[in-house]
């Protein structure tokens, strides 16, 4: 129903520029208006439908044409934004045509059509390159047929039709190569006139014949391969449990259950805080699994699933510490690390597919399974033992909890963390060089991200070094951790926006905006466990 679908407002169009050229009324969406009367104009969120766009597809087009013919780094703010947008047009262009190119009304009358003129469409194609006499009618409504799919195939961007080629193998093709099949075969699978069957119910708005079409096609795609079915199936119901926002909300709930603690009743919460923690690691743990299923590889495979391991990972870390010393920090780590992980997971999920296909160069479960996930986990036991830091420090200055023997086991548990994130970064580290040897022909280019996994393992080293030395105390070893979320956020995200690189993902304007104002966050923080200890109420000295 593209009728309905040009209709929809999802294209943004945020720079003010853009939309002036468009001549788009400034309309933002109703949540950004209270953004924009609390902040100012610049943060609202700007959505609009094809139909409202598309007079203005010519003057996109020209844009976007001049401003490609320039280096990334020249393109202004506008040219970034207008090819952002043509690009967004294009998906949405190729998104629209790739189950049919509604060029008919009806999808099986088409097949029908294909299967009767099959026979004429090809023998008048031979005859007239062979040089013999055919029909000319017959040959033109070939190429005319030929020419419509053509364009389809190179519109289309999704791979609808799946087709048994033997063995273990599954070829998913797009609805035009099936098209162009039934010409040259003379016939269209079962499969296909199911698929057909379900595309003109709901264009009919036949619902009773939609559910059974679809159920149809559910039979003959499982006839095909069962682990087509399985996996939707289980998909489905991943999307439906939400595990990783179910996890989330009881992240924040044991925090509220530490908070308590420290105020009222702090063994009765804190055990409470603790139970809750464990479940919420378990719901995390499914979800993960889920993903591991879904996919078939290893679980980081991208940014998105990234932030999923490296709070997964603190979590079960701050539970081993929370079981070992029963103070509450283990509570309040993983309570914190566990949400804010899930919550930058989910702003990553909004850009696109989180079960995106594998790039090429990833494509390697042995490598996926060791060297992403051995650092990967030295990045969460980095994050964790900043986010430990980070909460001495607010503690130790606004409250009087922390006298000199909780300064001693907060310095010990720290300690014990960052000794784990530098086995786990240096080891990670190496096997990358070694899997960049086999697949780049190097073992070390100065990658951006090679030179942010080498930053974590220095800084960690600095730490070590610096509490074996005796140069820091506690104080001072919980600054240098915090430190380290500066270190950590900047390999974990930082070098994935420079635009340069085997490892870079592209420039996010608002991921740059909350990477800066994390690590400010954290600088400040510093700066406040540098005060002296005289303007603390904890005294630790």
């Amino acid at each position: 129903r593209p009728d309905l679908a040009h209709e929809r407002p999802i294209f943004r169009i945020q720079d003010e520029d853009v939309r002036s050229l468009l001549k788009l009324p400034n309309k933002p969406s109703k949540r950004s208006k209270i953004m924009i009367a609390l902040i100012g104009p610049g943060s609202g969120k700007f959505y609009y439908s094809f139909n409202e766009i598309g007079p203005s597809l010519k003057t996109i087009s020209e844009q976007a044409q001049q401003a490609s013919e320039l280096e990334d780094a020249q393109r202004s703010r506008f040219q970034k934004a207008v090819i952002q947008l043509a690009r967004a047009l294009s998906d949405y262009t190729g998104l629209s045509q790739s189950l049919h190119h509604g060029q008919v009304a009806s999808f099986t009358q088409e097949l029908n059509d294909l299967e009767r003129f099959a026979t004429e469409g090809i023998e008048a194609v031979n005859l007239r390159q062979q040089g013999a006499e055919y029909d000319e009618t017959a040959f033109n409504q070939m190429m005319s047929i030929g020419f419509l799919y053509q364009g389809f195939e190179q519109s289309a961007k999704v791979l609808t039709m799946p087709r048994d080629v033997g063995g273990e193998d599954l070829e998913w093709n797009k609805t035009s190569h099936v098209l162009r099949e039934v010409l040259r075969e003379g016939g269209a699978s079962e499969t296909a006139r199911s698929y057909s069957a379900v595309i003109d119910s709901y264009r009919t708005e036949d619902f009773k014949a939609f559910n059974e079409n679809v159920q149809k096609l559910h039979a003959d795609l499982r006839a095909v391969d069962s682990s087509i079915v399985s996996k939707a199936g289980v998909e489905q119901l991943f999307n439906f449990l939400e595990p990783f926002y179910i996890a989330a909300a009881g992240y924040v709930m044991a925090f509220l259950a530490v908070i308590i603690s420290w105020i009222r009743w702090p063994e009765a919460m804190n055990k409470a805080a603790f139970g809750l923690i464990c479940a919420c690691a378990v719901i995390h743990t499914i979800g993960i699994i889920f993903r591991i299923y879904i996919i078939g590889y290893a679980p980081v495979i991208n940014l998105y699933s990234s932030a999923v391991f490296v709070g997964w990972g603190a979590v079960l870390l701050a539970i081993v510490l929370e079981a070992a010393y029963k103070n509450s920090m283990g509570n309040a780590t993983a309570a914190v690390i566990g949400f804010s992980t899930l919550l930058v997971a989910h702003h990553l999920s909004v850009g696109g597919d989180t079960l995106e296909m594998l790039r090429a160069v990833l494509d390697n479960n042995f490598w996926l399974a060791t060297h992403v996930i051995i650092i990967t986990l030295g990045y969460s036991a980095t994050f964790l033992a900043g986010a430990i830091g980070f909460i001495f420090i607010l503690m130790s200055i606004f409250s009087n909890r922390v006298d000199k023997k909780a300064a001693r086991t907060f310095g010990n548990m720290v300690y014990g963390i960052v000794c784990f994130s530098t086995l786990f970064s240096f080891v990670g580290t190496i096997l990358g060089g070694i899997w960049a040897d086999q697949s780049w022909g190097r073992f070390w280019g100065w990658d951006p991200k090679e030179n942010g996994a080498l930053l974590i393992v220095i800084w960690n080293a600095i730490i070590l070094h610096c509490r074996w030395g005796g140069f820091v105390r506690a104080r001072g070893l919980m600054m240098l951790a915090i430190f380290g979320n500066v270190v950590f956020s900047w390999s974990w995200f930082g070098t994935n926006m420079l635009g340069i690189g085997l490892h870079a993902y592209g420039f996010m304007d608002e991921a740059f905006t909350y990477l800066a104002a994390f690590m400010l966050s954290q600088v400040l923080v510093i700066g406040l466990g540098a005060l002296p200890t005289r303007f603390w109420k904890s005294q630790i000295a």
